[in-house]
């Protein structure tokens, strides 16, 4: 059984990787027996791993040809996004009276200097989009995780997936990461001075931000 449940998380971290990093490509149909045999395990892990995936949405129905990569719903990241303006400034709230407290874990704290030193590596380095993406969504979770609030990091761990496969489209552009990589400099710098409300404010912010230049590139892709 153990065996078997590592398989299945195998086969199930390796196509939500190729998913959100955009391999499998929105329509992509999937098949067990390719994959199967590109994994070199047997089908039943891979069922499971489908069914994984189709439950989170990132996966779906596509009749005798098995299943398809879901493409990318304009109105459920509209959602994400407005539920993030909320929970994304408590996170960083809780994490900095956490700091200020002295209650946070010295570990979680450097997991997050850790996400932000890498991001800003890969920015200076001109990594590829796919992996200024994962950046930013390590940099988030670190925030979750540092707030103490397991509820939030419960929520967002599931979402960021699709939030990743939107975020492919923005972070294109040569003048977003650059931004979006100082906002979080600037977002992590109040939590670690300990400052509630300013950590709160700039993560406030920088959804919003991020939100609205999600809205219009999502509207020009559809009118293209």
């Amino acid at each position: 059984m153990e065996t078997n449940t590592h398989y299945i998380e195998k086969v199930y971290e390796r196509l939500l990787e190729a998913i959100t990093r955009g391999e499998l490509k929105p329509g992509e149909r999937v098949r067990q027996a390719v994959l199967a045999e590109r994994l070199g395990v047997s089908r039943q892990p891979i069922s499971h791993a489908l069914q994984l995936l189709r439950h989170q949405g990132l996966l779906r129905d596509a009749g005798k040809q098995g299943v398809e990569v879901t493409p990318v719903n304009d109105e459920y990241i509209f959602h994400l996004y407005q539920a993030r303006v909320s929970l994304e400034p408590l996170a960083a709230s809780l994490s900095a009276e956490r700091i200020k407290n002295r209650q946070a874990p010295e570990a979680r704290v450097e997991a997050m200097r850790t996400a932000l030193e890498i991001g800003h590596e890969n920015l200076s380095s001109g990594a590829p989009v796919y992996l200024m993406v994962k950046a930013d969504s390590r940099f988030h979770m670190s925030i979750y995780q540092l707030s103490g609030n397991s509820a939030v990091s419960a929520m967002m761990a599931g979402q960021w997936p699709h939030l990743m496969r939107s975020m492919l489209m923005v972070l294109d552009h040569p003048a977003v990461p650059t931004r979006a990589w100082e906002e979080h400099a600037t977002i992590a710098r109040h939590i670690l001075n300990g400052s509630a409300a300013a950590a709160a404010e700039a993560a406030t912010q920088h959804v919003e931000r991020a939100r609205l230049e999600l809205i219009d590139r999502l509207k020009n892709t559809s009118r293209s």
